[in-house]
């Protein structure tokens, strides 16, 4: 049940980042930075190991969805060109392929930048729009021990 509502989550996050009416926006997103953050954090906890397991799953199932993505330097572009391929019966010119694998290519690493920068941001609070783990995270609560 967990990994249908993070496959669910994950296809309405990307349908809302796609829509001028939502409010999210790509600055919202998290990557690298905050991903090693929220581990920190999830293994200061009593069940570090659980929850850092869990949220590896977690992590996994939501990677796996973003790369099924028809983005052609993604595995589901692949998919996609070996789909066109198979329907013309004749290869994808190289030369175009080429120029918009790269163009792909740059635009997710400059994502995946513009992501960090946010990220970094967030480690030293100066991004007050956007939520962080710190703000969200459940506060720990000290446990007594058993009598």
């Amino acid at each position: 049940e967990q990994v249908y509502n993070s496959i669910t989550s994950t296809l309405q996050t990307i349908g809302a980042v796609a829509s001028p009416k939502s409010d999210v926006k790509l600055q919202h997103m998290s990557g690298p930075v905050m991903i090693v953050r929220i581990y920190y954090m999830l293994f200061e906890g009593d069940n570090g190991w659980k929850l850092a397991l869990w949220f590896s799953v977690i992590l996994n199932v939501n990677l796996a969805i973003l790369n099924m993505l028809p983005i052609p330097v993604l595995d589901g572009g692949h998919i996609v060109l070996a789909l066109i391929e198979g329907v013309r019966r004749k290869p994808v010119n190289m030369k175009i392929l080429e120029w918009v694998q790269t163009a792909c290519a740059t635009l997710i690493i400059g994502y995946m930048l513009y992501i960090s920068f946010f990220d970094i941001g967030d480690l030293f609070g100066k991004n007050s729009d956007r939520k962080s783990p710190a703000k969200t995270a459940p506060a720990k609560t000290q446990s007594s021990p058993a009598p």
